[in-house]
């Protein structure tokens, strides 16, 4: 009985182990099966598709983005730049389960570095298509040694910035500045320009000490009160010159010399008076002073004085601003005008005439050059020439000028 029994155990046991082992094999038959279609799914190459990069392929494909390098790898005949692949380009993919590696991309020559001898030939190489003859401009090769790689960049937006770029061509400067031109003083009729404004009141008043002139001064970005030229509306963003009375000359005529720029910040209105802007100053401005059209045609005058051999000779008839010795950028006022056919932009030579020398048997001396002024302002009254360069230090009223280059 006793072994029957145990005969009886060790078959339950002997049961239990085959199926045991039977469901073991079904486990292990299953697994593999799906590790097999698992397998058989993962395609051997990839399309690329217009928005694809290295780094998506390797997250879908590889399931790590950082394994990019190994499909560079594979397709280094294809891909020249690992940061570009383009729509159309057929990659292979690493086998499931293929050992990782590190790719590197092409080496760069640095400058200096030797170049390493080629490695032997073990076959003939493909004999390469012939290239065309090159009909357009020549393609742009860097010089040895220079790092010219690829760039982060998308190319067709590098092409397209190096298309658009132009050389900018530098605008033509004035003949005269129209800083200079405003700041000059000028020759006018007897009593000034006609239709004048006025500068009624300055609005901010400067402190100004005790027991000098009552006349209220003004300085730069202060207000003033001011009542337009004839003719002028006033309008918000306009611009006029401010100008005081200078001397007037026998046989020339009216000094006018410019102090500043105002502009109106505010037009006139119920009867009020307009407000404006100290924008610029040449000179003190006051209240007593007036105000004459803002004229920027000099702008306009873009050519450069030609020389010339006319004859046509001037004498200084005064220096302003007063100086013991006149220098450059000083101003000389001359008794030729438009009537003349000076124009602006002329240039006149400052001379002492030629003269005999005493006790030299006759003999005489040169033209001497003293001085070289330009035609900054020019009315139909007389000129005013700015002294550009100096020879001599002898300039006063009464030396001759002669104009030696003139405006086309």
């Amino acid at each position: 009985m006793l072994c029957r029994a145990g005969r009886r155990e060790l078959t339950h046991i002997s049961i239990r182990g085959t199926l045991t082992t039977i469901l073991a094999v079904g486990v292990f038959a299953l697994l593999g099966a799906s590790t097999l279609s698992a397998q058989e799914g993962t395609p051997q190459a990839h399309t690329v598709k217009r928005g694809d990069t290295l780094w998506d392929l390797a997250r879908l494909y590889l399931g790590d983005s950082f394994l990019w390098p190994e499909i560079y790898r594979l397709n280094t005949d294809i891909i020249d730049d690992p940061h570009w692949i383009y729509p159309g380009e057929v990659l292979k993919l690493p086998s499931p389960g293929a050992a990782p590696t590190i790719a590197e991309g092409p080496p760069v020559k640095q400058a200096g570095e030797p170049v390493p001898p080629p490695p032997p030939i073990t076959a003939p190489a493909p004999t390469a298509a012939p290239v065309p003859a090159a009909t357009g401009s020549p393609v742009y090769e860097p010089p040895i040694g220079v790092l010219d790689g690829p760039t982060v960049f998308p190319k067709d937006r590098v092409a397209v910035a190096r298309a658009n770029r132009r050389a900018t061509p530098k605008a033509p400067t004035p003949a005269v500045s129209l800083g200079t031109f405003l700041a000059a003083p000028f020759v006018d009729r007897k009593g000034g320009p006609r239709g004048a404004g006025s500068i009624l009141d300055v609005v901010n008043l400067s402190v100004a000490a005790a027991g000098q002139d009552p006349k209220a001064r003004a300085q730069l970005h202060d207000e003033v009160l001011i009542e337009p030229p004839a003719g002028s509306a006033a309008p918000e963003g306009e611009r006029y010159v401010t100008y005081a009375m200078g001397p007037y000359v026998e046989d020339l005529g009216q000094i006018v010399i410019p102090t500043g720029i105002v502009q109106v910040t505010r037009a006139p209105r119920d009867r009020e008076a307009a407000t404006a802007l100290v924008v610029r100053m040449f000179g003190e401005i006051r209240s007593d002073q007036r105000l004459m059209p803002y004229d920027s045609t000099t702008l306009q005058l873009v050519a450069r004085p030609e020389p010339s051999s006319d004859s046509l000779v001037t004498q200084v008839k005064l220096v302003t601003p007063d100086a013991i010795l006149p220098s450059i950028q000083g101003y000389l006022m001359v008794d030729v005008s438009t009537h003349d056919g000076v124009k602006l932009g002329d240039e006149f030579l400052l001379y002492e005439p030629r003269h005999k020398i005493d006790g030299s048997h006759g003999l005489s001396a040169p033209d001497i050059p003293i001085a070289h002024a330009q035609v900054v302002r020019v009315t139909a009254y007389g000129a005013t020439l700015m002294i550009t360069g100096q020879d001599q230090p002898k300039i006063e009223a009464g030396t001759l000028a002669r104009r030696v280059a003139t405006m086309p």
